[in-house]
């Protein structure tokens, strides 16, 4: 199996406390149910709790971590 290409490019996204700031997501996976168009995910680290939260990113977004 391949090793993933790390992430690079900051996404805006709103932390779980409601601040809106760019992040470099740790990882991108894409989310899609049978038979339909999916979307891709992002898993990202809060700057101030430290905790990790999931957010949509755009579908650009190469898929990374």
């Amino acid at each position: 199996m391949a090793a993933r290409q790390p992430c690079k490019d900051p996404v805006k996204v709103v932390t779980p406390s409601g601040k809106e700031v760019e992040l470099v997501p740790k990882k991108v996976w894409p989310l899609s149910p049978r038979a339909r168009k999916g979307v891709k995910m992002g898993l990202f680290q809060d700057p101030e709790t430290g905790r990790f939260f999931r957010r949509k990113v755009p579908d650009d977004y190469p898929i990374c971590g």
